[in-house]
């Protein structure tokens, strides 16, 4: 069951990566169209401060599931290495709840205002943009985030599963 869960939680990891890679994308276009008409043209792309802002939300959380499976997150392990292997065990699986426990209550509350903004039909001042699909995504991500946590949880626990696959929540440098 584990190493399903895992495997569902790494393609929509990667799915959810290619999302973010293709909102960095929209991104650096919208910012180079509204430079070059600031520039040369005396204006602005109209409504580019919020369209970017709503893909920021996009990109940040659809690339969180995919970093944390990758262990690409930044980390600082300032006295961990000199810890003996029980204490630097028990350390990385305080570590780990803490950060489910921190991502649980982040998911709820984002789930709770993403069914507010749906409920009251939010949308931005100028283009009139609908809050709700960023709002989904981000909470999708997060979500999924969450999951792939608790997978690392129960995985520092008990050890990987025995059919894991490499691409599989693997440890990369551990």
């Amino acid at each position: 069951m584990r190493h399903l869960i895992s495997t569902f939680a790494g393609r929509a990891a990667v799915a959810l990566g290619w999302l973010a890679s293709l909102t960095m994308l929209v991104i650096m276009a919208t910012t180079f169209v509204d430079v070059i008409g600031r520039t040369f043209f005396g204006r602005a792309l109209t409504g580019t401060v919020e369209s970017i802002e709503l893909l920021m939300g996009i990109l940040v959380f659809s690339g969180l599931a995919l970093t944390e499976i990758n262990r690409r997150h930044i980390s600082v392990e300032t006295f961990q290495a000199l810890f003996p292997h029980p204490l630097k065990k028990f350390s990385v699986i305080i570590n780990l709840v803490l950060a489910v426990a921190i991502t649980a209550l982040l998911a709820r509350q984002l789930i709770i205002k993403t069914v507010e903004i749906i409920h009251e039909r939010e949308f931005t001042q100028i283009l009139e943009i609908p809050y709700w699909p960023t709002a989904v995504v981000m909470s999708v991500g997060i979500v999924l985030f969450l999951l792939v946590l608790m997978l690392r949880f129960i995985e520092s626990i008990v050890g990987p599963t025995a059919t894991a696959h490499p691409s599989d929540l693997s440890h990369h440098g551990d």
